[in-house]
C-alpha cells in the first residue's frame, strides 16, 4: 500500500472530507496538460495482475479540447482529499525529495501548492511559480509541479499511455474520453521479433531474465521501449534458480508472457508504481500483519459497503517437481494445499532441471502458493481508499456475521462520476481477491453496488463468450455429424438413436 500522511489517511476513513482527483497528460516536446474536478467528470480506472487501463470522460462544453490530440501522452491519475494540511514555505539553496511539497514565500504567496518532481537544490530565489496545474517550474536541479490548492493531498497512482481519444457530442452534451493502458499492456503488445532457445548450462538466473526482458536486453525484444524493474522484496528461487533448457522464446511471444512465466517459479508478484516503474514484491500472504483493514460501521475504521466471499477450492492442489527422467543425479520436491487435497486430490507434475530436492521443493512451494492465491474468492466495494495497490494483505470483518476474511488484492478498481445535473458523487472502489475471470469480472459488475465495466472488461468478457461460443458450436457439428452417420447406418430405429443422443429426431 502507498505511503500516505496521516491527515490523508485520516480522511480516507473519515467520510466527511471533500474529494478531489485530477490528471496529469504529458509527452516529451509537447506540452504538458493537467485537469481536475472541475473537467475530469467520470473515471473507470481498473488494475490487475495482468492489465491496467482506465476510461476518463473530461467535459468539452467550451470545446477546449477538440483541437487536442493526446494520443500517446503518458496520464498520470491521482486521487485525494480537500484535508486543510499545513504546508511548508519554499526554502533558498534547500535541498528537496520527490514528492516533497511547499508553497511559494513572501510575498509570492498564491493559494497554490507545489511537489517536488525531480529531486534536487533549491536557487537562491524563488523561481516563477506558475498557477495552471501540472506545469512544471525549473528551480536550479529542483523541478516542481504545479500541485493544486493549498491543504490539497493526492495519492498518485501508476502512469498510463493515452491509447485512443474520442470526442461524443449529443443533445446538451460534448465530451472527449480518453483511454489508457499501464506497462503490462505495452509489454504484452511487444511480441519478439526472433526466437532463442538456451542449452542446458545457460547459468541465467530467473531475476536477471525479467530484468534484461523488461529492458530490452534479450535480442527478440531489443527494438521496444525499455522499463526499469525494481525488486523491493524477494523469494530464494528468484534470485538462485536457472530455468537453463526449460526457458525459451518462441516468434511474436509477448514480453509479458515470458515475464509472467519467470515469475511462476517463484512466489514474487509484479505491479506497476507511481515511479512508473515494474516492481517485484514478495506480498504478505499470512498473519495479521495487513496492509489494511476494512470494517462494516465501526467508527474510526475504514468502511465497506457490501461484500461477497466463496469458500476456495485448489486444482490442481499438489504439485510435484521433478527432474527431467534423462537428467542424472534426480531431485524432487512437493507441495500441498491441505484441505483441499483432503477433499479431492488433484496432482499436477512439472519437469525441470535441478540442482537440489530443496530447489524443487521452493519451486513446488511457489506454484502452490499460486495456485492458492488464485483461488481466493472474495469481493468487496468500499469508500475510496486511495492508497490501495494489487497484493496489498487485506482482512474484511462484518461483526454481524462475525465473519471475517483475509486476501491479496488481485482486482482493484476506482470508480468516479460528478455530472451536470448534480447527481450524488461516486467515490468508490471495488476489491477482489482472486484471479480475474470472465465469470468474476460479470458478476462485479452486477452486483448490487458494484463497479462498472470498462471497456477493457468488456472485450475480455466478449473474448471468453465468443470463444464459449466456439467451442459450443464444434461441439454441436460433432453431435449433428454422428447423429447423420447413425441414421445413415439405418441399424437402429431413428427414434431410438435421437433419444440416445438428447436431440430431435426427423419428423418430430
Amino acid at each position: 500500500m502507498r505511503s500516505l500522511s496521516t491527515t490523508l489517511t485520516n480522511a480516507s476513513t473519515a467520510l466527511n472530507k471533500q474529494p478531489i482527483w485530477k490528471l496529469v497528460l504529458s509527452r516529451a516536446a509537447a506540452s504538458t496538460r493537467a485537469y481536475d474536478q472541475t473537467r475530469v467528470t467520470d473515471i473507470a480506472h481498473t488494475e490487475s495482475p495482468a492489465s491496467y487501463s482506465a476510461e476518463v470522460v473530461l467535459r468539452n462544453s467550451d470545446t477546449t479540447l477538440t483541437a487536442l490530440d493526446f494520443e500517446h501522452y503518458q496520464m498520470v491519475l491521482s486521487y485525494g482529499y480537500k484535508t486543510g494540511v499545513t504546508r511548508s514555505a519554499w526554502g533558498a539553496a534547500s535541498a528537496y525529495a520527490i514528492d516533497d511539497i511547499v508553497i511559494p514565500s513572501g510575498t509570492a504567496v498564491n493559494g497554490f501548492q507545489y511537489r517536488c518532481s525531480i529531486a534536487g537544490t533549491t536557487a537562491a530565489s524563488q523561481p516563477s511559480w506558475s498557477t495552471t496545474l501540472g506545469i512544471t517550474i525549473a528551480d536550479s536541479s529542483v523541478t516542481w509541479e504545479m500541485d493544486g490548492s493549498t491543504g490539497d493531498e493526492y495519492s498518485r497512482t501508476a502512469p498510463l499511455r493515452v491509447r485512443s481519444q474520442s470526442f461524443h457530442s449529443g443533445r446538451g452534451i460534448l465530451k472527449c474520453v480518453l483511454r489508457a493502458e499501464g506497462i503490462v499492456n505495452q509489454l504484452d503488445e511487444d511480441k519478439a521479433a526472433s526466437s532463442a532457445s538456451f542449452g542446458s548450462a545457460v547459468t541465467t538466473l530467473v531475476q536477471d531474465y525479467i530484468t534484461n526482458i523488461a529492458g530490452t536486453a534479450v535480442a527478440a525484444y531489443s527494438s521496444y521501449t525499455a522499463y526499469t524493474v525494481v525488486y523491493d522484496s524477494t523469494d530464494g528461487i528468484i534470485g538462485t534458480f536457472a530455468p537453463a533448457d526449460y526457458f525459451s522464446i518462441t516468434l511474436n511471444e509477448s514480453r509479458w508472457s515470458k515475464v509472467e512465466e519467470l515469475l511462476d517459479y517463484t512466489k514474487c508478484k509484479a505491479r506497476e508504481e507511481a515511479d512508473g516503474k515494474l516492481h517485484v514484491l514478495l506480498p504478505t500472504t499470512s498473519g495479521t500483519a495487513y496492509n489494511q483493514e476494512y470494517k462494516f460501521n465501526v467508527s474510526g475504521s475504514h468502511n465497506f459497503w457490501n461484500k461477497e466471499l466463496r469458500l476456495r477450492f485448489v486444482n490442481p492442489n499438489q504439485e510435484i517437481v521433478i527432474s527431467s527422467p534423462d537428467h542424472s543425479p534426480s531431485y524432487s520436491g512437493t507441495a500441498t494445499s491441505a484441505s483441499s487435497f483432503a477433499l479431492a486430490p488433484k496432482t499436477h507434475t512439472t519437469y525441470r532441471r535441478l540442482t537440489s530436492n530443496a530447489q524443487a521443493g521452493s519451486i513446488a512451494a511457489a506454484i502452490m502458493d499460486r495456485r492458492e492465491l488464485d483461488a481466493e474468492r472474495g469481493f468487496a466495494t468500499v469508500p475510496m481508499n486511495v492508497g490501495q495497490e494489487l497484493w496489498d494483505y487485506v482482512n474484511i470483518t462484518d461483526s454481524r456475521e462475525n465473519d471475517s476474511r483475509t486476501g491479496n488484492i488481485q482486482y482493484l478498481q476506482r470508480n468516479v462520476a460528478i455530472h451536470d445535473n448534480n447527481q450524488p458523487l461516486t467515490w468508490t472502489m471495488n476489491l477482489a481477491f482472486g484471479k480475474v475471470t470472465q465469470q468474476s469480472l460479470l458478476a462485479n459488475g452486477l452486483t448490487e453496488g458494484g463497479g462498472r465495466l470498462s471497456t477493457t472488461d468488456l472485450l475480455l468478457l466478449i473474448e471468453g463468450l465468443t470463444e464459449t461460443m466456439e467451442i459450443f458450436k464444434e461441439n454441436q457439428n460433432i453431435l449433428f455429424d454422428a447423429v447423420k452417420e447413425l441414421r445413415a447406418r439405418d441399424t437402429v430405429p431413428k427414434w431410438r438413436v435421437a433419444q440416445q443422443l438428447q436431440v430431435p429426431s426427423a419428423g418430430t
